[in-house]
């Protein structure tokens, strides 16, 4: 017994905390609330008096004694009570749900904010379309949650308290008798409605999986086209969205038992007085405009009742979204800077200390590496697929986080400066280009956006993109389509490449990014790259030795560690993979040129 209790206690108080991260954005909108409540209220005492004056003009109707002129008196101030009601409306609308409106912007703000701060690692764990739900479908019930539930709630306290205080002191044991069964109907919107808000989560996440699915579909449906998997995919979808289907009519079907059994209940109110209040009439006991009076306050007293209900089920899909929400809101970046980092970049050396890294305990990735790449000078990296060559570039702009001082850069620890300030020296060209859906000038100059026209022009030289620009439209005016969707890989990277160094890093890193040109192109285009970065850092993997000739110096990774290190020439003349792959590409260019 004493563990239901608790746990129904952990349950209620779980239910509230999910509406902690609310209370700053609350705070910051209070005035308004407050106004809005005092429109609602005044909106609500308009509607409660308004049956006392029909009732009372109802009485000299009936009684036949000719005051036309006071039931005109009483019909105008229905029609100035009418006017300040929709003015009250009117203001606790603009207050209340205006306030709701601007807490589902600031929230949206503060989750898109967020998201840019968390780290890959919380991207690979969640699907871009569940993300996309939270930031949409649950945040439209959240701003219910801070609007209409807080309207309906206030609405019903008032309404309710007010109105019974008029029926017991107004008509005595027939307003008793009367709302008997009213309670009933609260009682099954509280207790009933506490089985919405798990309903509505399975609703919610299957809502989010449709989003993951048609999010995945459509960005690889060239895919989907190439193997002819259409039917597959529609499939797919198919029973996702039954799923869906299912679980918003398990949540139908329990709301649409749920409201009329309490319509049926709270009807019961309005028979009751339609007998007992009949029956006192009849008796003389009872004015008909008091008859008429009570009617309409039953009928209103009847809203807050089942409003009840709504209200739980308004809060408890609040809760619900609330939870998906702050399960971003309080994820914690897996990189962060140190508490002693500061927004100084020391310039110099990339060294490399003892650096091991692996990915959530499983086998190392990169064992005890180190390696010094000089500071005005460009490095090579060559290594087998799976060697950990990515891995060590992502380190350096702690796109994955090394150990504390195994990654130094002018002798200081790169960890001791700020992230923000430590990428601002860097430029990165990927293995995995992204460009966003822009044009082709805007995809350049992202790192740069004050660069000058000459900047832009001198960057598309050295990329090797000036021979692709007769090839679009509108020139670097061309829009690209969704990541680059209507340029081929090749255009891609050196699109990239010139966004790299149009920010004049001190220090470029390119991860295998000419691996979807020809060798012909690449020469070019590596011809002008370090023509452009003369005295700079430049770190370049590449599977190509003719690439790798033209660096200062060059490493080789093999299975995670250092395995030879020297230039192009003293490589060539050790025994070791760098000569192995020398010698086979040679001879494939041979090959190519007899054929």
């Amino acid at each position: 017994m004493s563990s239901k209790k608790n746990g129904s206690k952990s349950e209620k108080l779980s239910f509230f905390k999910e509406f902690r991260t609310l209370g700053v954005h609350v705070r910051e909108y209070r005035s308004a609330y407050i106004v809005g409540l005092l429109f609602l209220i005044l909106t609500d005492a308009g509607q409660i008096v308004i049956p006392r004056l029909m009732g009372r003009s109802v009485d000299l109707i009936s009684a036949g004694r000719g005051a036309a002129r006071e039931v005109g008196v009483l019909m105008l101030a229905v029609v100035l009570l009418a006017i300040l009601v929709a003015v009250g409306r009117y203001g606790w609308r603009n207050y209340i749900i205006g306030s709701a409106r601007r807490i589902e912007a600031d929230l949206r703000v503060r989750l898109y904010d967020k998201m840019l701060t968390l780290s890959g690692s919380f991207y690979s764990r969640h699907k871009v379309g569940d993300l996309m739900a939270r930031a949409t479908n649950d945040l439209d019930s959240v701003r219910m949650a801070t609007g209409m539930a807080l309207i309906a709630f206030v609405d019903g306290v008032f309404m309710t308290i007010v109105i019974l205080t008029t029926l017991f002191i107004g008509y005595g044991r027939l307003g008793l008798l009367v709302v008997a069964p009213l309670p009933l109907v609260t009682f099954m919107a509280l207790f009933l409605g506490r089985l919405v808000g798990p309903m509505f989560r399975r609703v919610q996440e299957s809502f989010a999986r449709i989003s993951e699915h048609v999010q995945e579909t459509l960005a690889g449906i060239r895919v989907i086209k190439s193997f002819v998997r259409e039917k597959r995919a529609l499939d797919a979808f198919q029973v996702i969205n039954a799923d869906y289907g299912r679980a918003n009519m398990s949540l139908i079907r329990f709301w649409g038992m749920l409201f009329p059994a309490m319509g049926f209940v709270a009807g019961l109110s309005v028979l009751l007085l339609l007998y007992f209040g009949g029956i006192r009439v009849i008796d003389g006991r009872m004015s008909p405009g008091d008859f008429i009076a009570a009617l309409s306050y039953l009928g209103m007293l009847i809203w807050p009742a089942m409003g009840a209900g709504w209200v739980v089920n308004m809060m408890q899909r609040g809760a619900a979204s609330m939870h998906r929400i702050n399960e971003v809101l309080d994820e914690i970046p897996d990189i962060i800077d140190d508490p002693d980092a500061d927004d100084t970049v020391s310039l110099g050396d990339l060294e490399f200390q003892s650096v091991s890294y692996s990915y959530d305990d499983a086998k190392p990735v990169l064992k005890d590496v180190s390696f010094t790449a000089p500071a005005g000078q460009s490095t090579g990296i060559l290594g087998r697929t799976g060697s950990g060559k990515t891995t060590l570039v992502k380190l350096i702009p702690r796109l994955l986080d090394p150990p504390p001082g195994t990654i130094l850069i002018g002798g200081r620890d790169i960890r001791m400066s700020t992230r923000s300030a430590l990428r601002k020296k860097l430029g990165i060209v990927p293995q995995d280009v992204f460009l966003f859906s822009d044009t082709i000038k805007a995809n350049i100059v992202f790192a740069n956006p004050d660069a000058s026209p000459e900047e832009v022009e001198t960057v598309v030289d050295a990329a090797g993109l000036r021979a692709d620009l007769p090839f679009f439209p509108q020139g670097l005016d061309t829009l690209v389509g969704e990541r680059g969707v209507t340029l081929s890989g090749g255009q891609k990277q050196r699109i990239a490449i010139a966004r790299a160094i149009i920010a004049d890093p001190d220090m470029l890193v390119l991860d295998d990014a000419l691996s979807a040109v020809d060798a012909d192109t690449e020469e070019r285009i590596l011809g002008n790259l370090f023509e452009v970065r003369r005295g700079r850092t430049t770190l370049m993997i590449s599977h190509r030795v003719s690439a790798l000739s033209r660096c200062d110096r060059c490493i080789v990774l093999e299975d995670g560690m250092v395995s030879a290190d020297g230039t192009h020439h003293e490589l060539l003349a050790m025994d070791g993979f760098y000569r192995e792959i020398a010698e086979l590409q040679k001879l494939e260019h041979i090959e190519e040129e007899s054929a």
